[in-house]
């Protein structure tokens, strides 16, 4: 099971939906999001130690996959903090929308610096994530409101698309649940250092959230970054990164079905149903 990628695609989709909905009610009270940052990072590292026996044990002994991985990190660091606060300020389904846009900013960079081919399938699924994702800048007197957890959205899906491009195949290289250790830890302590926070600070902070909520969230966020990584080891990402998507529309129906949102639903669903066709069409 463990060796089956539909196995970790289905494993990152139900703790992607799980996450997303929990962590934006655990934290209603938060004060401070580098904080929050620190506090989600450093118990999601925590969460991570529980799957280090289920993968093979290894590090790599090459300095640059060390060098990389640290500009990595440096990268992580900064995206991960943006989309703590975008995740803040916008829903779940929404913020799903807009992280898909990492995907048009990845082709991109390919062809700019890998020298990638311009494909017209490629360029008809970024015309339909970028559409999309403006559409959704647009409130109900039908004009664009694009405030500031749109632009944090928008440059973390940047960022994250330059260290996926760097990132290539590093994951590969360690124990998986290592590899997801390092990729919190480390960043929670940057944040920390400049950030210039203190252990004090921490702790009013997470006296502030629904513990429960939050701890499931971190867990969750832990098995969403192991399932995903995994799943991309094992299967090509034409086929992967597609079915990844499907949190778009899981979240828009899940807010329809649980917490009753239904003034947005069907556009929702048209918006999310052609980024899903969008990045398809990328990965064809």
């Amino acid at each position: 099971m463990l060796n089956n990628w539909i196995f970790w695609v289905i494993l990152y989709l139900i703790f992607a939906v799980i996450f997303s909905q929990t962590f934006k009610k655990a934290n209603r009270g938060m004060e401070d999001a580098g904080a929050l940052t620190i506090l989600l990072e450093s118990f999601t590292a925590l969460f991570a130690l529980l799957f280090l026996p289920l993968f093979d044990f290894k590090v790599s002994n090459d300095i640059n996959i060390y060098i990389t991985l640290g500009i990595v990190m440096i990268i992580y660091a900064v995206t991960d903090r943006l989309n703590i606060e975008a995740r803040y300020g916008l829903e779940p389904s929404t913020f799903s929308m807009l992280k898909q846009l990492s995907t048009v900013f990845l082709v991109i960079l390919g062809i700019i610096f890998l020298g990638e081919d311009i494909l017209l399938n490629q360029i008809i699924g970024g015309v339909l994530i970028i559409t999309s994702n403006i559409l959704l800048a647009v409130d109900k007197d039908g004009k664009f409101s694009f405030n500031k957890y749109f632009i944090m959205s928008f440059i973390s899906n940047f960022l994250f698309a330059i260290a996926m491009l760097i990132n290539v195949n590093i994951s590969s290289e360690f124990n998986l649940a290592l590899y997801t250790i390092f990729t919190v830890s480390v960043p929670a302590i940057l944040i920390f250092i400049f950030g210039r926070y203190n252990f004090k600070k921490l702790k009013h902070e997470f006296k502030l959230y629904d513990k429960k909520k939050f701890l499931l969230a971190s867990f969750s966020w832990t098995v969403m970054l192991i399932s995903s990584v995994r799943a991309y080891q094992l299967e090509s990402v034409s086929v992967v990164a597609p079915l990844l998507t499907l949190t778009v529309i899981l979240n828009v129906i899940y807010e329809f079905l649980i917490n009753k949102n239904r003034k947005t639903l069907i556009t929702k669903l048209i918006l999310g149903s052609l980024i899903v066709i969008g990045v398809i069409l990328i990965k064809m």
